[in-house]
This record gives structure tokens, C-alpha cells and sequence, in this order.
């Protein structure tokens, strides 16, 4: 159906794209009025201030320093530490095929930033939480194929950038996956008027660009170029949305241009099996092979070696963002396709979670765990973070990198509520607050400004003993009468432990932790875990302060 004669309730939306078929108004001025819109649609739909403020403040992060400072592995590593989900995804992902030399190795998300580096996990963390958040939307099954092309599109570019001896091919998956994301938005919160975008597609032969800016006065790609950059999202990914210039391309003359162009590459090779029937596929293969020849001169048969590879890698990742690749009909018609099978193992996870199995509709269920499961995933953690710690402090580190690394695996493997770190003061008359993780963390560690032996509270009996006090349940009379003020006003954790950090006798540090319910805090064996964790804290601090 032609826009004119679209339902009566979009003339709003007609009314602020008419400007936009003015020759006269620049892209910049259309981008704005349509991108207004959709952020003001989502905001309607009542989802958008969690999800795009958690977005934001990834993206913030590394523009709001003013260089990478000994804190930013553990800003960043705060921040995904928030999702619960977000943090399995993402340690799934860098123990996947994709990150081949580190599969199975990493447990804590401290140590991801370490190895990777910080742009690189911010950018997997962004791409990973649009892909969960468009999920949740009514129109699953259209966005759910866009988004297994997406994947898809990600595998390609990675293994064509190597290929290509780019050394960039981690940001070559992440901008791939991500070129989608106009299309990806206007599925989710323009369900119509995308519609009314097929139908143009249908009835006027006009290709997607086209028929997006006659419905909406913008391109997919233009309108994902302009969310991504109220997102914050760094340049590299938003330049490599952009459209290459029509008939062959010439040769990259930049990184981030080679980059743009093994993007959009990826993209029109999905294209190609995609939109052609299978007996058609050679013929879009060789006019894409024209069309790229001085960029990315590759013959058709290493094309379909890439397309080959792809589908045998694509369990890695639809497993991880639950997306069932037997209901995709892009895999399906690529499998069928396909002349060898691929014969790799699933890749390991570093919590042991198994697989996730699609059932005949479509839909992608979790295994559901037992209590020994998930008792035996969390003892993973803690031992795995304990031999992750262990390993990093055989080189040359950052302090604050490895307390954030002790600090999360203390975090999620025991679930606590919060967990703090706390320094003596160069006056050595206070426990100063350093930093934490868990709920209101930052508010908590300001708190936490422990006066040393000027009295007789839970805190001062720790440090004057060297030894760690476990309160089950601060409710107690007897406890709370050796609570400090502050902490019964501004805390009132209901169990809580305190891990003095002492050095030949004198206590230079402590960790907090607690949680909302009473109760036992620890195991006997996570006792000696939590020991061995406050060890190597002191460990580090004597290496590096001695």
C-alpha cells in the first residue's frame, strides 16, 4: 500500500517526514526529524530510559575519561556486572570460536577487559544488549531472522578480515553485526510502516534504501547511523554503516573506509543467498565479485568457502543471544546449500552451561538447572577466578585490575549483594572506601570511612584481630549494639562478613560484603575460598606496595 493511503493515524508521521521530500532540506535535517520520532515512539512504549540509559553509559565511558586510566577496567567491568544476563552473554562470546586463543579461559569480565581491551568489550557489551533488548519485541520472528542475518553478516566480515590480514577483526564482527541496527529498530518500533516498506519493495521493484526513504524519509542504514551516534557509540562503528558508492569500488584508501567496505562486503554476500534462488546464487556471486574486485578481490569459490564457514560457526553465537538457526530460513537455505559439513565442537563455556535447544516452533528454551547445577556452576566461578587471578599475577599488572578481578569473582560466586575494598589512608588512621561492585556500590564505598581504633564496633574488632567475622543475622541485639552509626543508618546490610587485609601484623586494607537476606553468608569450603581470595590481596598489595 502506497504511504498516501496509509491508515488515518499516521498522518503525524507523514506530516513530520513531508518536509523531508523537500530537495531543498539536507539529510542531516531529515535523519533528525525521523530519528526524533523513533526515540519518541520508544519512549511511549515505556522501554527505552532503562535500555537506552544502560547503553549510554557503556558508550559514555570511554569518552567521559580523558585517557584509560588504571580504573577503567573496573568502570566498565562495573557497569556489565549490573546485568546478570548481559555478563553470561558476554563472557559466552569471548570463550566462543570468535576469540579462538582465549576459548574457555576467561571467568571474570575484569579479565576480558584486560586481555581484549576496554574498546573492544564495550563494543561486544553494546552490540549484545541491543540483540537481547529488540528480542522481547511482538515481532520476533521478522526480527529474529534480521538478527541471525546480522550474526551471520559478523562471522563473514570476521573471517574475511582476517583473511584480508586487517588485525581488526573482532571490530569487523562487531560492525557487521551491527549494520542492521536501523532496520532492526524500524522492525521494532515502526512495525507498520515497515510493512508498508515490503510493500513498496513488492509493488515498485525499488530496492530497500529507496522504498525506506519514500515510507520514512530516511534510509535503514541512515537512521542506524543516527541512533548509534545519540547512543555514543564510537565513530568506527557508525562510519561503517554507511553505504560504499554505487558500481565497483575502488581500492580502501583508509582503515576505517576497509573496514566499511568488509562490513557492507559481509553484508551483500548474506544478501546474495538471501534475496537469489539457490540456482541464481552464482550469477549474484559474480556481480558482487565485480563490484568489489579492486576493494576485495575475491573469486567466487572463496565467497562460498566464507559462507561455508559462517553457518559452521553460527551455533557459537545463536545459542548465546537465543536465537534458533533451524527456524531461520536464511541457515536453512545456506545448509541446504552447503557441500562439506563442518566438523567443529562446540566451543566450551566457561560456566558450563549446556547448549540451548530450539523446539519445532522456533522458540529457544534454556535448559532448566537443578540447585546441584547451579551450586556446581557458581564453585566454578569462584575456583576458575581463584586459577584466573593466580595466572595474571605471574606477569606485570595493575593493581586495581586484580582487585577488581578478586572483588567479581568474590561477586558472583558467592551472589553476594555488594562487595567493597577498602585501603588504609596514607594517615593510617582510617579504612578509606577504594571501590565496589553490586547494588549502589559507588554510594556505599563513599560511606565507608572506617575510623581505626577509635572505637569498639564489628569493623575495629576485625582489624584489631586480623581475622574474618561472619554475621549471619545484623539484627541480632548483641550485634547491632557493635554496629557503628553510619553503618545502621546508610547500610543496614541484614548479614554481612568483614576480610581484614593484614600484612605482618598491621592491617592495611578489608573487604565488605553482605546481603539483603539473614542467613549463613558462607560454606566451610567457601570459607577457605573466601581465605584464599583475601591471600592473594594481600599478596598483590605487597608486590605492589611493598
Amino acid at each position: 500500500m502506497p504511504w498516501p493511503d496509509r491508515p488515518a493515524e499516521h498522518s503525524g508521521i507523514r506530516r513530520i517526514f513531508a518536509s523531508m521530500t523537500n530537495e531543498n532540506d539536507t539529510n542531516a535535517r531529515s535523519g533528525h526529524g525521523t530519528v526524533d520520532f523513533l526515540l519518541r515512539r520508544m519512549r511511549h512504549k515505556g522501554d527505552l530510559p532503562a535500555f537506552s540509559n544502560h547503553i549510554v553509559e557503556i558508550n559514555s565511558k570511554l569518552s567521559s575519561l580523558k585517557a584509560i586510566t588504571l580504573s577503567a577496567t573496573g568502570d566498565l567491568a562495573k557497569i556489565i556486572l549490573k546485568d546478570f544476563s548481559l555478563t553470561n552473554k558476554l563472557l559466552k562470546i569471548v570463550n566462543s570460536a570468535v576469540y579462538g586463543n582465549l576459548a574457555g579461559r576467561v571467568t571474570t569480565v575484569s579479565k576480558a577487559v584486560m586481555l581484549l581491551g576496554f574498546e573492544k568489550v564495550r563494543m561486544i557489551a553494546t552490540a549484545l544488549m541491543i540483540f537481547e533488548h529488540l528480542q522481547n519485541k511482538s515481532q520476533a520472528a521478522e526480527l529474529k531472522e534480521v538478527a541471525m542475518e546480522s550474526f551471520l553478516s559478523g562471522v563473514i566480515a570476521m573471517d574475511l578480515a582476517e583473511k584480508m590480514r586487517m588485525g581488526r577483526a573482532e571490530e569487523a564482527f562487531i560492525c557487521a553485526m551491527l549494520r542492521h541496527l536501523g532496520k532492526l529498530l524500524v522492525i521494532c518500533y515502526f512495525p507498520e510502516e515497515y510493512e508498508a516498506v515490503k510493500e513498496q519493495i513488492r509493488e515498485s521493484g525499488l530496492d530497500e534504501d529507496k522504498a525506506a526513504r519514500a515510507i520514512l524519509g530516511i534510509s535503514f542504514n541512515e537512521l542506524g547511523m543516527a541512533v548509534s551516534r545519540s547512543w555514543n557509540f564510537p565513530d568506527m562503528i557508525v562510519r561503517s554503516m554507511e553505504s560504499p558508492p554505487p558500481g565497483i569500488i575502488e581500492p580502501a584508501m583508509t582503515e576505517l573506509e576497509r573496514l566499511r567496505y568488509v562490513t557492507h562486503y559481509a553484508h551483500d554476500l548474506c544478501a546474495s543467498v538471501a534475496d537469489a534462488r539457490e540456482d541464481g546464487w552464482g550469477e549474484a556471486m559474480s556481480e558482487m565479485s565485480i563490484r568489489y574486485q579492486k576493494a576485495i578481490p575475491l573469486p567466487v569459490q572463496q565467497m562460498e568457502t566464507l559462507l561455508d564457514s559462517a553457518a559452521a560457526k553460527i551455533d557459537n553465537f545463536s545459542g548465546i543471544v537465543n536465537l534458533d538457526k533451524n527456524s531461520s530460513p536464511l541457515i536453512n537455505k545456506l545448509s541446504a546449500h552447503r557441500t562439506t559439513e563442518a566438523n567443529e565442537p562446540p566451543a566450551e563455556t566457561p560456566d558450563g552451561q549446556q547448549p540451548l535447544k530450539g523446539t519445532a516452533a522456533g522458540t529457544v528454551h534454556p535448559v532448566t538447572k537443578s540447585a546441584a547445577v547451579l551450586t556446581q556452576e557458581k564453585k566454578r566461578i569462584v575456583t576458575s577466578g581463584i586459577s584466573e587471578i593466580a595466572d595474571v599475577m605471574k606477569g606485570s599488572y595493575n593493581l586495581s585490575d586484580v582487585m577488581y578481578m578478586i572483588l567479581e569473582t568474590m561477586y558472583r560466586g558467592f551472589e553476594f549483594n555488594r562487595v567493597i575494598f577498602c585501603l588504609r589512608d596514607v594517615s593510617g588512621k582510617k579504612m578509606v572506601g577504594r571501590f565496589g561492585l553490586g547494588d549502589k556500590s559507588e554510594e556505599m564505598v563513599a560511606l565507608f570511612q572506617i575510623q581505626v581504633g577509635q572505637a569498639s564496633d564489628i569493623f575495629n574488632i576485625a582489624i584489631s584481630q586480623g581475622r574474618g567475622i561472619l554475621i549471619a543475622d545484623a539484627n541480632a541485639p548483641n550485634i547491632v549494639h557493635n554496629l557503628p552509626g553510619w553503618y545502621r543508618t546508610s547500610v543496614a546490610a541484614q548479614a554481612f562478613l568483614v576480610y581484614p587485609l593484614a600484612i605482618k601484623g598491621k592491617c592495611l586494607g578489608l573487604f565488605y560484603a553482605d546481603r539483603n537476606e539473614s542467613g549463613p553468608l558462607l560454606t566451610e569450603s567457601q570459607c577457605l575460598q573466601m581465605e584464599d581470595l583475601r591471600d592473594m590481596a594481600v599478596e598483590v598489595i605487597t608486590q605492589k606496595h611493598p
